[in-house]
């Protein structure tokens, strides 16, 4: 976001930089199941969780920033943030008068709020889904800043995703200082999604990398060693691998949203979630490997007696129906399945199942509660057991449901 003071800008394909080589590159394709959440806001309530978030106040004069650094035109109001039907909301509007710093007056409103002194980010994944307008002379962004205490740029900024005025245009930005101490950034840009829609943005981080993904692909990936030399590069790169704060908000005018707003504008950035993730340790990925060849494979089992008694997997499980009914729930109805003890539900908001619900129940007909509206993916597997253990079987289908009510 920061952006007034770099002196070097270097344009980067979406998938071509040409700067020094990186480290092993991290996968095209996240695959979530390969780590554990460690910290996540659902925006489940009705406010803001101010035991992770702070709301910015003002212009910036008070925070020793005029304008943001960025020549912005809004003034940040707390009033401009609110909390329903699982996601949260800033709304950016014209508001006369909405506040005046010295002779300044600011007519436009909106909010930036900052998990700082709250929640750290360290290396792992951290992911937010967002649903953003578009509107003439607005820049909504969620992205980092580093907790070292140093001053901008040599804290580090990490900007995971911008986005301008009425273009499709998605960002995504590393700042870092020169061995002078002044701003290098660098980025790549995304513009063939339409986000109105509901999309994810993510950082990756291992030490090496910072690694940037737009709905689960990999945009652009950086290395986080330091440049000693080279012409517009060199700099404290490592900076990337400090634990960093997130902030989310939706600037009115400034450097990079494309000019000033209508006097009529009044439009919402939706957030879902924000969840950061741990990488599992190969120790973890290693058992649940075995694990997963325990209830896959065929089971033995000695009962009493002596007498073996084969314990094989049950049937590929079948969702009869899925349906949304009111209060943005959806009724399950399960086919039964020979020799089953039970049955898993998987739910989530992407066919890739990242972030997912699930529940284990013993009857055909279940109630998935607590949706938002939107599309759900659904799935199911029958379940049996050998002494303790749950021997699963196929997957069904999955099913897409529509939550409208």
């Amino acid at each position: 976001m920061k952006k007034i003071l770099a002196l070097f800008a270097v344009l980067t394909a979406s998938f071509c930089l040409s700067i020094p080589a990186f480290a092993a590159t991290p996968d095209a394709n996240l695959d979530i199941n390969k780590f554990v959440i460690q910290w996540q806001d659902e925006f489940d309530g009705t406010a803001l969780n101010e035991s992770y978030w702070t709301p910015q106040i003002g212009n910036g004069n008070n925070y020793g920033i005029w304008e943001w650094g960025n020549n912005e035109k809004e003034y940040y109001k707390k009033e401009n943030i609110s909390v329903s039907d699982g996601t949260l909301k800033i709304n950016a509007k014209y508001e006369q008068n909405a506040g005046k710093v010295g002779q300044t007056t600011y007519n436009f409103s909106s909010a930036r709020f900052t998990s700082s002194g709250k929640v750290n980010i360290g290396l792992g994944y951290v992911e937010a889904r967002i649903k953003m307008p578009s509107a003439k002379g607005i820049w909504p962004a969620f992205w980092m800043l580093g907790t070292n205490g140093k001053t901008w740029p040599a804290c580090g900024e990490i900007d995971i995703m911008e986005a301008f005025n009425t273009r499709n245009t998605l960002q995504s930005t590393i700042h870092y200082n020169n061995w002078k101490g002044e701003d290098v950034y660098v980025y790549a840009q995304r513009g063939d999604l339409d986000k109105t829609e509901w999309h994810t943005f993510g950082c990756y981080r291992d030490g090496e990398n910072c690694a940037f993904y737009i709905d689960g692909k990999r945009l652009i990936n950086y290395t986080t060693a330091d440049i000693l030399e080279g012409k517009g590069y060199a700099g404290q790169r490592s900076v990337l691998n400090d634990d960093y704060y997130l902030l989310l908000n939706v600037a009115c005018g400034g450097n990079l949203a494309g000019g000033m707003p209508e006097n009529t504008l009044d439009v919402n950035m939706e957030v879902d979630y924000v969840r950061y993730y741990r990488a599992k340790t190969p120790e973890e990925l290693e058992a649940e490997k075995k694990e997963e060849t325990t209830q896959t494979a065929t089971q033995t089992q000695a009962p009493p007696q002596s007498v073996q008694k084969k314990v094989t997997k049950p049937g590929k499980a079948k969702l009869n129906k899925a349906v949304n009914v009111k209060k943005r729930r959806i009724k399950l109805s399960l086919k039964k399945i020979k020799n089953a003890k039970g049955y898993q539900i998987r739910w989530c908001d992407n066919k890739k199942f990242q972030g997912f619900g699930q529940k284990n129940i013993t009857k055909l007909k279940y109630t998935i509660r607590g949706l938002y509206k939107g599309k759900w993916y659904i799935k199911v597997r029958a379940y049996t057991k050998s002494g303790s253990k749950k021997i699963y079987g196929k997957w069904s289908a999955v099913k897409k449901v529509r939550v409208r009510k």
